[in-house]
């Protein structure tokens, strides 16, 4: 089994002679016994003084250290690790503005990424440290403190030594005498197995491993003796007596947190594990999120004509060229082939968006099914069952495939950002289908314009990015914009929501990677598969293939929406102009679908179902405005006052006559399945109508909801959302802090994740499924278009109607 290249077996010359970097010295093995003992047991000491402490007096430290000012915690840090880094991540800051592509000639950075002092400074960021390192032996965080500086050693900057034919061990080897033990191939025969498993290390990195642990418990003991004021040797010698270990911290805000912030705590607390439910629940509410967007293009006029606008807004046919020429496209004016190629883009993404999230889902949902059928059989040190694994590979390469999507309508939509176009320009035109851009030479930029460019430039490098990481470069925007607020200006809705999509499939990824130790192998397992791998895919895409290709023979460009054909005047006080403006926007997009479905349906094989079929048979309505009823010309008062409410009810019955299509999906049917509640036709005031509008809207005898008793503020959110136009008043915005505060106000729990998406997660409700929305950008206010389509997702997803929201005190 040794390291051999050709008939050679000496390291030295296999590295001389390929083009591999080069380790950094070839140790023996009794050199590396001999430097892991010696590791082993300062780190051993160390962990004992840290555990003794935290067990004893870790309330104290945490409340002298909550006490501290900024400046003294400061002071804390750096007389435990002198020369601290100041900022986040100082490992890519260093390698991103290093010139020489040789090791560093400062390693620590490197080395210890996650030691600086804007993440430490946090106030529980180092008691989050203290307590997960003191409670639980090194080596729980070994595999992690390996990942920490992978960074360092994929980009050269440090590298380990090497040893041939010997694997270094640490999981379950939690004594100084074992921790690091070093096996010989030819001497234990699991040695070989462990170290292709990825269970085990090379000695050269194991080595780096306690090296970096050492320096870590060092640092963590002499932090908690500055805190106490105390010596070593008080503390060996306190014999107090064990306290019960306080209740975890977090660093979230109540029901609100970011996955912002659970990258940035990560790195000090004991290692995650891999939770399907909670990959299920995110993938699960952007699938449903893609089915709102898909049927929103469908019902709404005014969203329709929106998302077109501001599609065309990001194409890149709008940039002028070196020489200040128009793309031949839009000169004299937008050309109807300009039109035809926005709206098959709205159009392909969302469709594309639709099928890629509900194959995802599927996907889960049988690898959920697997786990639980092979739940118990088998162990750490196991493989996987064939068919687990193969459902897990599938997944993984899923995921790295489809993300390329939302990644490539970032390359092309940021250089034709409304914020950022004025900082590119196009080549002069050879070929009207392609497009090449570049950047204007001697733009001023700002020091947050120039490091928000340069981070895309990482992500859009496909090296770079794979040697960053795509969620560490996400994490860097997420900062940016945190520390300079100014910056949200720079990301257009459309970018912010791009972003969103990207990150949420790196989030997932990340998931499937904490799948330890079997993910550490699924690269070298999926090479065995290819051949099924890519098959399965191709098979599970094709309809997405096929639609692309109709695409192709569709004039979709009597759909511009710049002649007005879509205005749709829903924010505006109820009138008979604006009835029938509204009427007939919904006349032109129903129009639209139908030539759009009719050419579709001949022409994409529905022998799968999919998704594009399932919109069309489902039984769900789409809501369409009612016949203009004109008040009578003299009323009194009173009078005025009834048919005021006799307008509102009939919207209000217009509203409710909304009826949705669950679709089969694996899970259990939950609680909250959608209820929502006819007309009572025998009021006072339901009299008042014609019998047909009865009728038409009053379809069903349907169950009522649970009321919410609110007060003013959250009150004043959910009558947005749900507010019915009448002639009398006409809806404001929604600022995004006050949607968020009404949103907890009945139930949920909220994580930002990046970009500009929410994650609402329902606590303690009888409804289970999550739902998420986009936040505003780059303002913080939601207007009335978009907070109507939140009331429309809320009502499709959990019933919810405006009645069901009274103030504080009122009577149900």
């Amino acid at each position: 089994m040794a390291l051999q290249y050709g008939s050679m077996d000496d390291p030295r010359n296999f590295f001389s002679l390929s083009h591999l970097p080069q380790p950094s010295s070839y140790p023996t093995a009794d050199e590396v016994r001999k430097e892991a003992r010696e590791r082993a047991k300062n780190i051993f000491d160390d962990w004992t003084l840290l555990n003794h402490i935290i067990q004893r007096h870790e309330a104290t430290i945490q409340k002298r250290w909550l006490k501290k000012s900024r400046e003294q915690r400061r002071n804390t840090l750096l007389h435990a690790w002198p020369n601290m880094p100041k900022m986040h991540r100082p490992d890519m800051e260093a390698y991103f503005g290093e010139k020489s592509s040789m090791p560093s000639t400062n390693p620590d950075v490197y080395l210890w990424p996650d030691i600086n002092q804007e993440d430490l400074l946090k106030p529980k960021m180092m008691l989050i440290f203290l307590n997960a390192r003191a409670r639980h032996y090194p080596s729980v965080f070994a595999a992690s403190d390996e990942r920490s500086f992978r960074f360092a050693i994929t980009s050269g900057k440090v590298m380990p030594g090497f040893i041939n034919d010997h694997t270094m061990m640490f999981t379950g080897h939690n004594t100084p005498e074992t921790y690091g033990r070093l096996y010989n191939w030819e001497e234990n025969e699991d040695a070989v197995d462990w170290m292709t498993t990825c269970r085990g290390v090379n000695g050269g990195t194991g080595l780096q491993i306690l090296a970096v642990q050492e320096r870590v418990y060092r640092f963590l003991a002499g932090c908690c003796m500055h805190i106490l004021q105390v010596t070593r040797e008080f503390v060996m010698a306190d014999n107090s007596s064990i306290e019960p270990e306080l209740p975890a911290l977090s660093i979230s805000d109540g029901l609100t947190h970011s996955l912002a912030d659970i990258s940035a705590v990560t790195p000090y607390m004991v290692p995650a594990k891999l939770d399907l439910g909670r990959l299920q629940e995110l993938i699960a509410a952007k699938r449903n999120a893609a089915e709102d967007h898909m049927w929103s293009l469908r019902e709404d006029p005014g969203y329709f004509a929106d998302t077109i606008l501001e599609m065309k807004e990001h194409r890149q046919e709008l940039l002028l060229d070196v020489n200040g020429r128009q793309h031949s496209l839009a000169r004299p004016h937008l050309s109807k082939e300009f039109w035809n190629r926005v709206i098959h883009k709205a159009i392909l993404e969302a469709n594309g968006s639709l099928e890629i999230w509900d194959t995802l889902l599927s996907q889960i949902n049988q690898l959920i099914f697997l786990r639980r059928k092979h739940e118990g059989t088998f162990t750490d040190g196991d493989p996987l069952p064939t068919e687990l694994l193969e459902a897990f590979l599938d997944l993984d390469f899923s995921l790295s495939v489809y993300m390329n999507a939302p990644l490539a309508t970032l390359k092309t939509d940021i250089v034709a950002s409304p914020p950022m176009r004025g900082w590119f320009v196009r080549l002069p035109e050879e070929n009207p289908r392609a497009i090449t851009t570049t950047r204007k030479p001697n733009v001023d930029m700002d020091t947050t314009q120039k490091r928000l460019v340069w981070l895309f430039q990482i992500l859009f490098d496909d090296g770079q990015r794979r040697l960053a990481g795509v969620l560490p470069i996400l994490d860097l925007m997420e900062r940016l914009v945190h520390n300079d607020p100014k910056s949200r200006n720079l990301f257009s809705a459309k970018v912010a929501n791009t972003i969103a999509d990207y990150s949420l499939f790196a989030e997932c990824q990340r998931q499937i990677r904490l799948f330890q130790p079997w993910a550490s192998t699924f690269e070298n397992d999926a090479v065995y598969r290819q051949q099924k791998i890519r098959a399965d895919y191709i098979e599970r895409t094709k309809r997405m293939a096929q639609v692309e290709a109709a695409f192709r023979n569709v004039d979709s460009s009597y759909a511009d929406p710049s002649d007005k054909k879509f205005y749709y005047p829903v924010e505006k006080r109820r009138t008979k102009e604006n009835t029938e403006a509204m009427q007939n926007a919904e006349k032109n997009l129903d129009e639209f679908w139908g030539k759009l479905d009719r050419l579709l349906l001949k022409t994409v094989s529905n022998s799968r179902n999919g998704v594009w079929t399932c919109l069309l048979s489902s039984d769900r309505k789409l809501q369409r405005t009612p016949d203009w009823i004109e008040p009578p010309s003299k009323l009194s008062a009173k009078e005025r006052k009834k048919g005021v409410e006799v307008d509102d009810l009939l919207q209000d019955l217009k509203f409710r006559s909304e009826s949705t299509a669950e679709r089969n999906e694996p899970k259990q049917p939950q609680k909250g399945k959608v209820k929502t509640r006819g007309a009572a036709a025998d009021t006072p005031l339901a009299k008042a109508l014609p019998q047909h509008l009865i009728n038409a809207y009053d379809q069903s005898n349907l169950d009522p909801q649970r009321t919410f008793k609110l007060d003013k503020r959250a009150l004043r959110v959910f009558s947005t959302l749900f507010y019915q136009p009448s002639t009398s008043s006409q809806p404001g915005e929604i600022p995004w802090n006050d949607f968020l505060y009404a949103m907890a106000a009945t139930g949920f729990a909220m994580e930002k994740l990046y970009g500009s998406v929410w994650h609402f997660t329902p606590s303690g409700l009888d409804v289970e499924r999550s739902i998420q929305f986009h936040e505003p950008h780059p303002t913080s206010k939601i207007p009335f278009r978009i907070a109507r389509g939140f009331g429309r997702r809320l009502f499709r997803t959990y019933g919810w109607r405006g009645d069901m929201f009274k103030p504080e005190g009122a009577s149900i």
